[in-house]
């Protein structure tokens, strides 16, 4: 039986693994990685991933893509809309459980994608 860390793990090193490395769209996915448990901390979970949601362009945006991905680690089912649809203590576990699997987000875009927090992506404008 797999943990949670290690089910968390293993879908953000796919997601991050189906970017082309170099492309523009992974370094902001990359910057994404960093910047979304901040938002989800100071904003909350709804407003963040709402935030995310506008956005998106299109479902190959890379804050579509985050969201999806975050999806897969987590293995939501529903939609983000029907998923945010809960109670504060059901609210407040899914809030950690994001936090918990965007550490592995961090992590593999820093080895991957090699991008550490703070620096900036290449034709960033947009993305937050």
């Amino acid at each position: 039986m797999k943990s949670s860390q290690h089910e968390y793990a293993q879908a953000a090193f796919e997601g991050i693994k189906s970017l082309d490395e170099d492309s523009v769209a992974a370094q902001q996915y990359g910057q994404l990685c960093h910047r979304f448990p901040s938002l989800v901390l100071t904003n909350g979970l709804r407003l963040a991933v709402t935030f995310f949601q506008a956005k998106s362009k299109n479902v190959e945006s890379p804050h579509a893509l985050y969201l999806q991905h975050m999806r897969n680690a987590l293995g939501l089912d529903k939609s983000w809309k029907e998923e945010l649809e809960i109670q504060n203590a059901d609210y407040l576990h899914l809030s950690r459980r994001v936090l918990s699997a965007s550490v592995w987000f961090k992590r593999y875009a820093e080895a991957i994608l090699k991008i550490e927090q703070g620096t900036d992506a290449p034709e960033q404008e947009g993305i937050l």
